[in-house]
């Protein structure tokens, strides 16, 4: 039977269709099927021991650190120590050039000679021109110790200034930046509240000045009161610099304290002046009323006495030189290493500048610095992991965090925090050293844990795609609650997948 034109188109339509179906077919799982599996990286959810870690750099330092400086100034005559010296307590190690001290210790001397002198000139007696040499010396320390306390009440006066112009100053700066009650505030009241209370003792004590005795107690008694004053600003400058008001008090505030301390000073020293200008006068006017007495009848025993005080206090006068001499020398304070020495023989060597390190080699810890990105997850008592460039990378050893440092310093314009680190007694290890430290944050064992590039973020939420079919490699996302963020690209979940699933960890 022979078949119709239109059947015969319609069954070739239908075979070039079933026949362009079979070539997609056959292309999908040939090329397309076989992309999509080479595009793939799977792996497994499993259960391991998960570590977070910081990681940081820091150095070896001593537990005593002592910077020795003279308290004198001159040129070095002599350095007894060099670097890495061990030295006991007590040991000389070096000393300045002690010519003018030593011409200051003959005129000392020459001061007891002479104290010496007069005292067996006492013994011996006096001739009238003698006596009237004395009466006119009583004469002039007289006017001179009166016109000393005359002057006392304007210097006393002026210390009461000084102590009301602290307090106006400190009102100032409470009232207008330490307004909370936090630890700063509460120092700045209490030490405010100090201040004002040395203000009406110094009102009354000048109130009270008179005669001799009245003004000598208002005397010292203001030099109390501005000491405990400088006291009380030294304590409310540095709530200044601590913690937020560091930057939220200004510049010319903070010097407001600075000049009111400066003030406080040259009143202390304009009272110190006093003080000792009224007792000079006091012992010249005792002296030579004692040695014109003593020079009128014989001798007594008392003024024997006296003339041998004088001759004490000319000892004192070259004991005190060889003070200034002892200045010029550094002992060492403690036993220890020399570990540093900045200064060199024929240099010219100024009070209080460091001129050696002495250290304890044997009292050691760690300091590092930690970036504000790590710092929030590190605790007192966390476990360090230690290598030191110096012992090399496989020989590890442990510590603990001790202190984190609660104020930041700016390094390279990033914000670190100091961390501090236990350290027993390793040989070998010095202060200055390397120390490279791996501080343990978290640990959790047996967890599930997936690498982190299989986990992906969707509104907010984490998912991760498990695959159905091991072969094709398709998969499904299924929505997971994450935990632990862990060192080596880990994380852990805590919810939404099984130990041993196959999941993607990376998808082209």
């Amino acid at each position: 039977m022979k078949i119709p034109k239109f059947l015969k188109k319609k069954r070739n339509l239908w075979i070039t269709v079933i026949l362009v179906v079979v070539i997609v077919a056959v292309g999908y799982f040939v090329f397309i099927r076989k992309n999509n599996s080479n595009s793939i990286q799977t792996g497994f959810v499993t259960k391991q021991n998960l570590e977070e870690t910081v990681l940081s750099t820091g150095q070896v330092v001593s537990g005593t650190d002592l910077n020795l400086s003279f308290q004198g100034s001159g040129v070095v005559k002599k350095i007894s120590v060099k670097e890495g010296d061990k030295v006991y307590k007590g040991q000389l190690l070096t000393y300045l050039d002690q010519s003018s001290a030593l011409a200051s210790l003959a005129s000392a001397q020459g001061s007891l000679a002479q104290a010496q002198a007069n005292y067996d000139k006492l013994i011996n007696g006096a001739t009238q021109n003698d006596i009237r040499v004395l009466q006119d010396s009583v004469t002039a320390a007289k006017v001179n110790l009166n016109n000393t306390y005359n002057s006392a009440f304007t210097i006393l006066n002026n210390s009461y200034t000084a102590i009301y112009n602290a307090y106006t100053t400190v009102t100032y700066l409470q009232n207008n930046y330490f307004t909370l009650s936090d630890q700063e505030g509460i120092r700045v009241q209490n030490n405010k509240n100090n201040i004002n209370d040395n203000l009406t003792k110094a009102k009354f004590s000048v109130d009270q000045t008179g005669n001799t005795d009245s003004t000598d107690l208002a005397i010292s008694n203001l030099f109390n009161y501005l000491s405990s004053t400088f006291n009380s600003l030294q304590i409310i400058r540095d709530q200044c610099d601590s913690g937020i008001y560091y930057s939220k008090i200004s510049a010319t505030d903070k010097a407001s304290i600075d000049t009111q301390k400066t003030y406080i000073t040259t009143a202390m020293s304009n009272i110190s002046t006093l003080q000792n200008n009224i007792a000079s006068y006091k012992s010249s006017l005792q002296t030579v009323e004692h040695n014109l007495s003593a020079k009128q009848d014989p001798p007594r025993q008392e003024d024997i006495d006296l003339a041998k005080a004088q001759v004490l206090s000319a000892q004192g006068q070259v004991s005190s030189v060889q003070s200034t001499i002892n200045n010029l020398i550094i002992t060492a304070p403690i036993s220890g290493t020399i570990t540093q020495v900045d200064i060199k023989v024929g240099e010219q060597a100024t009070p209080s500048k460091e001129v050696m390190v002495l250290q304890n080699i044997n009292d050691l810890h760690v300091e590092a610095d930690v970036s504000e990105a790590n710092i929030a997850t590190l605790q007192i008592g966390q476990s360090i992991d230690y290598t030191f460039d110096a012992l090399g990378p496989d020989r590890h050893f442990e510590g603990n965090v001790l202190t984190i440092n609660p104020a930041s310093t700016v390094i390279s314009g990033v914000v670190n925090y100091k961390v501090k680190g236990s350290l027993d007694n390793i040989p070998n290890i010095k202060p200055g050293m390397t120390v490279n430290m791996t501080i343990l944050v978290a640990k959790k064992d047996n967890v599930l844990a997936v690498p982190s590039t299989a986990v992906i973020n969707k509104n907010n939420k984490q998912y991760v795609r498990v695959i159905d079919d091991p072969k094709n490699k398709t998969y499904h996302e299924v929505e997971v609650q994450i935990g632990l963020q862990a060192d080596g690209g880990l994380i852990e979940i805590i919810s939404g997948l099984d130990d041993g699933q196959e999941i993607i960890t990376y998808m082209k």
